[in-house]
């Protein structure tokens, strides 16, 4: 590449995270959640800068165990999750909104 316009080289930091998540729940398939991904910049100057990434699929397997990291410091914990325990704490969190934070009702639908 040629000409650069206005460059200028730069301090900072770099990272991936995941900004987005759907969760996919149709009726006739299996569940799936698309993970959106940003690389974010941080420059020397104190400008943010977001890069849109790929997304990362992954689809419902209910007997995969997912090995639980730490949020804060990214270090395995030593303690796994199934998806299928994941999916019933969304399922939960779902009923929990929808129904303004009230326990889930247990009367039979027809």
């Amino acid at each position: 590449m040629g000409y650069k316009l206005h460059h200028q080289p730069i301090a900072g930091e770099s990272y991936r995270r995941c900004h987005q998540i759907i969760i996919d729940n149709p009726l006739d398939r299996a569940p799936a959640i698309t993970f959106g991904q940003e690389t974010i910049i941080g420059t020397g100057a104190g400008e943010v800068l977001h890069v849109p990434m790929a997304p990362i699929s992954l689809a419902f397997d209910p007997a995969v165990e997912i090995p639980i990291v730490d949020p804060q410091t990214g270090q395995p914990t030593g303690a796994t999750i199934s998806q299928a325990e994941v999916y019933a704490l969304i399922y939960s969190a779902y009923i929990a909104a929808a129904e303004g934070g009230a326990a889930p009702s247990t009367e039979e639908t027809a």
